[in-house]
């Protein structure tokens, strides 16, 4: 037989037995990075954080309920609200995009699809917000948001009776009398 085949066979075997060693004394086996398994391919968590006018009103009217149930989907009137109380008034409120941890846990935890698309992991929710969420008109305050207040209001007869589907009405009886009274604003 070769000598190099010989000498090749050893070192492969040698390098074998080394990194069993090396295994054993560490503790254990390696683990996926991704921590989802043999074979699953890790997902790309690259994103960009929007800074358009656009953009921050989006990101304005998702992160305070308040702002949601008054303006919806209306970015001119949440640009305007900014100028007028943020940068020129009384109001600190945030109208960047960058999401918190907990802001990305809210929204994680509030939409399912979310969920099916990054787990556990935060910055793939903040990468799904800015490539889908935003475009959608999605959340991510932590709850009572919009949704919520709905079902706050239909979950009470007398809150219906005082305030009908009036979000921001809602909004403020949670905030001032519901939270006091361990009131239910979640949705069945």
């Amino acid at each position: 037989m070769d000598p190099k085949i010989i000498g090749a066979f050893g070192l492969l075997c040698l390098c074998s037995i080394s990194s069993s060693i090396a295994a054993s004394m560490s503790g254990g086996e390696e683990t996926p990075v991704t921590g989802a398994g043999a074979g699953a391919a890790k997902k790309d968590e690259t994103f960009t954080v929007p800074t358009d006018a656009d953009s921050l009103a989006e990101c304005y009217v998702a992160r305070y309920w308040d702002l949601r149930a008054t303006f919806g989907t209306d970015k001119a009137q949440a640009k305007n609200h900014y100028t007028t109380y943020t940068t020129n008034g009384p109001e600190t409120r945030d109208n960047s995009c960058t999401l918190s941890d907990a802001e990305a846990q809210c929204y994680l935890d509030r939409y399912p699809a979310v969920q099916a698309y990054a787990g556990t992991n935060l910055k793939l929710a903040r990468k799904h917000y800015y490539e889908v969420g935003m475009s959608e008109n999605k959340d991510f305050t932590c709850p009572p948001g919009v949704t919520e207040l709905k079902c706050y209001g239909e979950r009470y007869q007398d809150l219906q009776d005082s305030f009908g589907t009036d979000t921001v009405k809602l909004g403020r009886h949670w905030v001032d009398f519901g939270k006091g009274e361990n009131r239910d604003f979640s949705c069945p």
